[in-house]
């Protein structure tokens, strides 16, 4: 009899999952202060659940409801969330934080589900393979222009049907555009590799945790014009093949841009389709075509900067949405874009991607716009970077900012354009009557005659002027020597100039040759200028780091992109100590309130 009592009174006292979903609601409603957010429940009962990650795993208390709550449903992830646990016993409330959602979403429930309700699609008329939320019209104009030495590599994994958002869609279709119309990349040149490739099932999720059967298969058509344009999966072994397919096919003379969009997490790993690939796994990739005449790289998803240790070698510029310890930032809810990528492409484009209208981030006026160019321009516009975004942790409101990175080698980011680099030397002759930039690498050689013009001379090498060369009736010329950024910073282009704007009547050389050398000691005006220093470089062990604002932290990673310090700071001036790690290559990341700044160091 007392058993059978005893076993009755458990029952009773048994959590009910109905129960448990009411007090999760309360706790996130009331506790989290939470409006908005994404409420799922475990079908069955685990010890461990599998993140996203694939590295990473939580541990649930037996004998208890699971359940996982979005603190901020639509973001890219990593960002906060938690898993919630309700004893079935006593209805005790327990909870692990996290940044990332389960892996297995298949096993999870809305906790308030309204399948039935259907969230309203619509298909455009003229195409119906492409629903709102994905970009169902050319962008950009074809400017007729073929780049057969430029290749591209797009990469958008997903990380599952649930978790791939339209956005991510959108972010390579505009990509895709501008390099096909804008810069004339060859179709056959351009590699995508987007959530599951051509496969048929459904892959994007156009729904929201209430609405998960919401789902499409990605449109192959990423410019509209009918033709297939989705050539792989986002997977390691596709990734693998497109690499190993492109040190087949491309030789020293060819280019590479590679674009990466969608989640990422806390170790930088990419998100692919139902897998991750780690920094290190990514360059090695990369490291197989490192013979090309150069690379540029842009990633925008979360945690992107962590990259940049192990991607970064000479003949590269690496752009990225974040730093190596921060969310990435994209338009409310699951379609639009990515703030950076839309701020970069425009740049790139030269076109406003929602209206249409001309944009000219040319600063340096030589009618095409370099990587760092791009870099400045989609910094300043970037909504999160300049405003930052709001969002809730713990039920306080918090605005978050990204840091949008830069890193570059022997000014290769001022001198590289997707269209190809600039050119390695130009000789000029014969007569200039209009209005002229000249710009090369490393020497420019003129007997120019110029007239009633305004021209200037540009280089990162020499300037020669040979005997022949004139500047008479009116016109004006000034030599300028460039001075090259190696790092990340927003500070406008650095220059010297070598000669006055001459605008004499009969100005001439008569001499055989004249040459105006690179000036070698620019670089202690450009640290200056910069407002950040970082020395002394090599080090022992103690580095110095001073800045024209105060330093909010520094961050130290190694070269494998570990993060072996950091350090807060309230000051313009601070001392760190490296002596106790290994010799080799450190990136130093200085950070205020409205920089980032990175700078290789050598600890010898």
């Amino acid at each position: 009899m007392l058993l059978a009592l005893f076993s009755y009174l458990s029952a009773m006292a048994a959590v009910s999952l109905e129960e448990a979903k009411a007090k999760v609601k309360n706790y996130v409603e009331n506790t989290l202060k939470l409006q908005s957010y994404g409420l799922l429940y475990a079908k069955n009962a685990s010890t461990k659940i599998a993140l996203m990650s694939d590295i990473e795993e939580i541990s649930a208390p037996s004998n208890n409801w699971a359940f996982f709550v979005d603190k901020n449903p639509g973001q890219d992830w990593a960002h906060p969330c938690a898993y919630v646990f309700v004893s079935k016993s006593n209805g005790a409330i327990s909870v692990k934080n996290s940044t990332l959602p389960p892996k297995n979403r298949a096993e999870w429930d809305a906790v308030n589900p309204q399948s039935t309700l259907k969230k309203a699609v619509k298909i455009n008329s003229s195409d119906a393979v492409n629903p709102s939320g994905l970009i169902n019209s050319e962008l950009f104009p074809n400017k007729n222009k073929t780049a057969n030495n430029c290749y591209a590599v797009i990469i958008s994994g997903g990380a599952d049907k649930y978790n791939n958002y339209p956005r991510y869609w959108n972010n390579c279709s505009m990509v895709y555009q501008m390099l096909r119309n804008i810069y004339g990349y060859k179709r056959e040149n351009i590699y995508t590799l987007i959530a599951d490739g051509t496969d048929s099932a459904p892959d994007i999720n156009l729904g929201s945790y209430d609405y998960p059967d919401v789902s499409l298969s990605s449109p192959l058509d990423l410019d509209g014009d009918g033709n297939d344009d989705i050539n792989y999966a986002a997977t390691k072994s596709d990734i693998a093949t497109v690499f190993n397919t492109l040190r087949n096919k491309m030789t020293s003379s060819d280019e590479l841009f590679i674009y990466t969009t969608d989640h990422g997490s806390s170790n930088g790993s990419i998100c692919l389709w139902n897998e991750r690939m780690l920094p290190t796994e990514f360059a090695a990739e990369v490291d197989k075509v490192d013979f090309v005449k150069n690379i540029n790289i842009v990633m925008v998803q979360c945690y992107s900067g962590a990259h940049i240790p192990a991607l970064t070698k000479a003949k590269r510029t690496i752009i990225t949405a974040a730093n190596n310890s921060e969310s990435a930032w994209s338009t409310t809810g699951t379609s639009g874009y990515g703030y950076f990528s839309k701020c970069w492409v425009e740049a790139m484009s030269g076109y406003n991607v929602s209206n249409g209208s001309t944009i000219n981030a040319d600063t340096d006026g030589d009618n095409a716009i370099s990587m760092l160019e791009s870099y400045k321009y989609a910094v300043s516009h970037d909504k999160a970077a300049v405003e930052g975004c709001w969002t809730k942790e713990n039920g306080v409101q918090v605005l978050k900012y990204e840091h949008p990175q830069y890193c570059s080698n022997s000014c290769l980011g001022e001198r590289q354009y997707l269209s190809g680099l600039l050119v390695d030397t130009k000789t000029l002759c014969c007569t200039l009557s209009g209005n002229a930039l000249r710009k090369a690498t490393s020497r420019i050689t003129s007997t120019t005659k110029i007239t009633k013009a305004k021209v200037d001379y540009q280089t990162y090498g020499n300037i020669i002027l040979k005997s022949g060369f004139k500047v008479s009736d009116g016109a004006k010329f000034k030599g300028t020597i460039l001075a090259c950024r190696s790092s990340n910073t927003s500070s406008t282009l650095r220059s010297a100039d070598i000669f006055e704007e001459f605008d004499n009547e009969e100005f001439e050389f008569d001499s055989e040759i004249t040459e105006i050398s690179e000036i070698t000691d620019i670089d202690d005006a450009i640290s200056e200028i910069d407002g950040f220093e970082i020395f002394p470089n090599p080090t022992d062990g103690l580095l110095y780091i001073r800045a024209n604002s105060t330093i909010n932290k520094v961050v130290v990673s190694d070269a494998t992109g570990k993060i072996i310090m950091d350090v807060n700071g309230d000051s313009e001036e601070i001392e760190i100590d490296l002596s106790s790690n290994a010799q080799g290559l450190y990136l130093v990341n200085v950070i205020t309130d409205s920089e980032s700044y990175i700078q290789k160091v050598v600890l010898k």
